[in-house]
């Protein structure tokens, strides 16, 4: 990856898989990165969540704390691109609460990817260096796996990055 000088054409495709993945984590309420649900609410405030936002799953309060974690748009999502680094997360202010927890809130991760989700952001970063290689020149050509391989993974994200003319890379 040292050869590569700016990866910010493929971080839209990982910013696709992260935000999947968080979608799919509140859905499961935290079982689907952790393995297992979130803490419970505690039985006080369970009722008056339960009187005043009926139907709110953990951490669904008001919605914003998921909005900023699930789609780069929403207000409070944090996205800074540069060509070597891509930060995703959330600027909600009591975000960081919940991931580590406090002496009086139990942590509920928002974040956690677990090995399913490396791995799948470890074949999009695979698929984008052959992708590059195949089209500067240091790789000739795409094994009929490979090339199958990159084309599977391509359908998958609506951003993947539009090839581009060789002179110009």
């Amino acid at each position: 990856t040292e050869g590569i000088s700016d990866w910010r054409p493929i971080w839209p495709v990982f910013a696709d898989e992260f935000y999947a993945h968080l979608k799919r984590q509140f859905a499961t309420e935290g079982e689907e990165g952790l393995g297992k649900r979130w803490q419970d609410l505690n039985t006080d405030y369970a009722a008056w969540k339960a009187r005043h936002f009926p139907g709110r799953k953990i951490l669904e309060r008001t919605g914003d704390l998921k909005a900023s974690l699930t789609s780069r748009e929403a207000k409070g999502s944090a996205y800074a691109a540069t060509p070597k680094s891509l930060t995703i997360g959330s600027s909600i202010p009591y975000a960081i609460f919940h991931q580590t927890g406090t002496s009086n809130l139990a942590q509920r991760k928002e974040i956690a990817l677990d090995e399913p989700v490396k791995r799948e952001l470890m074949k999009i970063a695979q698929a984008y260096l052959i992708q590059i290689a195949s089209m500067t020149g240091l790789r000739r050509g795409l094994t009929p796996t490979d090339a199958a391989r990159l084309s599977t993974v391509k359908a998958q994200y609506p951003h993947w990055p539009a090839p581009w003319e060789r002179g110009n890379a």
